[in-house]
């Protein structure tokens, strides 16, 4: 029987990676059970403590690499004791891991064949990420390329992202098919999305970001001072995800000004929970959402342009807002459309099972 072995991302409550934790092994299993597929499946902890991530990063810089190393020391005593065979194969639910480079030096080494799989999130191929602009491109453009030549199958969540990693990082077009789009397993929030989504709503909008330079939350600092409706920015508040998902659902509107999207799981999250997104026409945005919800991408390209057409902004969220009804039908057609191909990873279950 084949084994299909998680290496999760950190199970933080904040972030969706604690869903994650519990439900990818599920899922997988369940898709298996539905094609009439035996597999075991094994997820690979590691050693976790609880610990605030990095001002301005999804992860704790220092502490994810003790829970790293002690995912490959897991993964290293699984090859010793011959626990790992032939035809088994990894998903590392986070690609930027070195235990892709151990997991490949043991399969060859050791002579036995096993598969890698690997969701990309963010990276230093990306200048408007953390890492890309922390980071030297020098040596990081290297490991990625080669963490992504030891994977046999890369997923990402939209064409965007696929495109700029494998621009950015100068991937022959020979290997390009070793890189699929597939969405993100967020299958079981979806029910949960949908059920916040019957609550009364507020004449409310929520900013769903982090409070990074690269979402811009100066223009919500500064808008909700000129609007005529309350704004609310979800991270000026330590809400538990239950608390944050009801926040959420009585939003009428969700507004994004962000100059850096691969994906962008807290507009999506926002959307699928009744709020009407409008978001700038640029990165993963573009080809997710739309038309009706999307506003020139110039109007918020940096702080001077924003302020250049701060009137054109307002008088289009004021408008939406004032008009929310007219547009419950073609936001049940943005929500199919993120229910189908964004928040689900059908692709990506087939290739491992």
């Amino acid at each position: 029987m084949k084994t299909i072995y998680i290496i999760p991302i950190e199970p933080h409550d904040v972030r969706y990676t604690a869903q994650w934790h519990g439900n990818i092994p599920v899922l997988i299993d369940a898709y298996a059970k539905r094609q009439g597929r035996k597999v075991r499946v094994i997820s690979i902890d590691g050693e976790y403590r609880e610990h605030q991530p990095t001002a301005g990063a999804f992860l704790n810089f220092a502490q994810t690499n003790a829970y790293k190393a002690s995912q490959v020391a897991e993964i290293s005593n699984l090859f010793s004791k011959g626990k790992v065979r032939a035809g088994d194969c990894f998903l590392v639910t986070d690609a930027w891991n070195f235990a892709i480079t151990s997991i490949r030096y043991m399969s060859e080494l050791l002579g036995i064949k096993t598969g890698i799989h690997a969701i990309w999130h963010a990276g230093a191929y990306d200048p408007s990420d953390i890492l890309g602009e922390r980071m030297g491109r020098e040596w990081s453009a290297h490991t990625e390329q080669g963490w992504f030549h030891a994977a046999n199958v890369n997923y990402f969540a939209t064409e965007y992202h696929r495109k700029l990693f494998l621009k950015n990082l100068g991937i022959p077009k020979f290997f390009h098919d070793k890189a699929l789009v597939s969405g993100q397993p967020h299958e079981p929030l979806l029910a949960k999305l949908e059920r916040h989504g019957t609550v009364v709503k507020k004449d409310e909008i929520v900013w769903p970001h982090r409070l990074n330079s690269d979402k811009q939350p100066e223009i919500a600092m500064d808008l909700r001072h000129r609007l005529n409706c309350d704004l609310f920015v979800t991270q000026e508040q330590k809400l538990g995800k239950e608390e944050y998902y009801e926040r959420l659902s009585k939003a009428r509107m969700c507004l994004s000004a962000s100059l850096h999207e691969n994906l962008g799981i807290g507009v999506m999250e926002a959307t699928m929970a009744g709020a009407i997104p409008l978001v700038p026409d640029r990165l993963s945005y573009t080809e997710m959402y739309l038309p009706e919800f999307k506003y020139p991408s110039a109007w918020t390209r940096d702080w001077k342009h924003y302020q250049r057409h701060r009137a054109d902004l307002m008088e289009r969220i004021e408008r939406m807002m004032a008009d929310a009804d007219s547009f419950e039908p073609v936001l049940k057609q943005q929500q199919d459309v993120l229910a189908r191909k964004y928040m689900c990873a059908e692709v990506m279950y087939e290739n491992l099972v």
